[in-house]
């Protein structure tokens, strides 16, 4: 059964709530409010920007359309 944490309208205190989508749904009509955070564990994925990242033979696909675009602003 998944776990959502809704706020309380009374008292406005955040519970960790284990319910059915049905449930949760029910409480919200109730005036409960969905709370989102971030995964606890939460992982850098990524660094940098794309392009840094990216194969050699995506950069020469990029030069080709930027040849053959007058005027693109495509960074390579």
């Amino acid at each position: 059964m998944p776990s959502y944490t809704m706020k309380d309208p009374d008292h406005g205190v955040e519970h960790d709530i284990m319910c059915s989508i049905a449930e949760m749904e029910e409480k919200k009509n109730q005036g409960w409010v969905m709370v989102f955070s971030p995964p606890k564990n939460n992982l850098i994925g990524h660094t940098g920007d794309i392009i840094s990242h990216t194969s050699d033979g995506w950069k020469d696909v990029l030069k080709k359309i930027k040849d053959k675009s007058p005027g693109s602003n495509i960074e390579i």
